[in-house]
């Protein structure tokens, strides 16, 4: 399969353009404290409401002692708890504390905002056509297997 170069700049291009609005490069997301990796963890771990790390691990493609640490440093904050499995004692349940709830919801409030902000001043008409491009690269990239998280 052969790309043309000028089609890889534009992506490229346009990857580049995505994460600065979104500031995902700011030392803390949303004014949260927590990078951005750290604060998609917590995120994830409140989505799935308990898991294990390898589960974060395989879907968030972050290499395993990292996520030892970023699951450290949230538990030491007070984020997160992790238990002991009833199924299997050598597996350690993470889930939300009522103290990374509040977090949860605050990253979940904020990053509505900033769509809400990003798309202002937008007709309905051209959200709803962003959105149907959102969601066609979405099923269209989510097919491939092996995609690499990270393209620059």
């Amino acid at each position: 399969m052969s790309i043309n170069n000028n089609t890889i700049a534009d992506i490229r291009k346009f990857n580049r353009f995505y994460t600065n609005i979104l500031g995902l490069f700011d030392k803390h997301i949303l004014d949260t404290g927590y990078s951005f990796t750290e604060a998609r963890v917590l995120l994830e771990i409140g989505l799935l409401e308990q898991c294990i790390a390898n589960n974060l691990v395989d879907k968030l493609k972050i290499d395993r002692s990292y996520m030892s640490r970023i699951i450290a440093k949230l538990s030491k904050d007070g984020l997160v708890i992790k238990e002991n499995s009833t199924l299997d004692s050598r597996t350690s349940l993470i889930r939300l504390t009522p103290k990374g709830i509040t977090i949860f919801n605050q990253i979940n409030e904020k990053s509505n905002e900033q769509v809400m902000n990003l798309f202002r001043g937008l007709s309905e008409k051209e959200i709803k056509e962003i959105h149907t491009s959102m969601m066609f690269i979405q099923k269209k990239l989510d097919s491939l297997e092996g995609l690499q998280d990270d393209t620059i």
